[in-house]
């Protein structure tokens, strides 16, 4: 069962992704800002980090650096980023993998089971 640290900022949003994973046999775990994700990133260890890039506390760039630090999990962004400007700020080298919002579930779920491939 993949362990997911899903970093996100809206609650709604959260749930619904944290139900439609916990629905495929994922343990999720959820962070509402990037340092209470960096911080829960090097407790809870897990297989892969779901980020949302526009996070109140922290730029994208600094949002991804901090979770970095803290885990050597690969990160899956899961943002409504445009992709142009993820590209333009050298972010797509840095992250696993990126699912655009509005998002398929299906891609989402794709995407996460390839990173979480072992």
């Amino acid at each position: 069962m993949p362990k997911i640290l899903l970093i996100e900022d809206e609650p709604q949003h959260a749930a619904l992704v944290k139900m439609r994973l916990e629905a495929n046999g994922m343990q999720v775990f959820c962070s509402r800002t990037a340092a209470g994700g960096a911080a829960a990133a090097l407790k809870d260890r897990p297989d892969l980090v779901l980020l949302d890039l526009l996070l109140p506390d922290m730029r994208p760039e600094e949002a991804v650096q901090a979770v970095s630090r803290a885990s050597d999990s690969p990160i899956l962004a899961l943002t409504a980023l445009d992709l142009g400007e993820i590209h333009r700020r050298k972010l797509d080298s840095q992250v696993a993998g990126i699912v655009t919002k509005p998002y398929d579930p299906a891609v989402l779920l794709e995407e996460i089971r390839r990173l979480t491939a072992k």
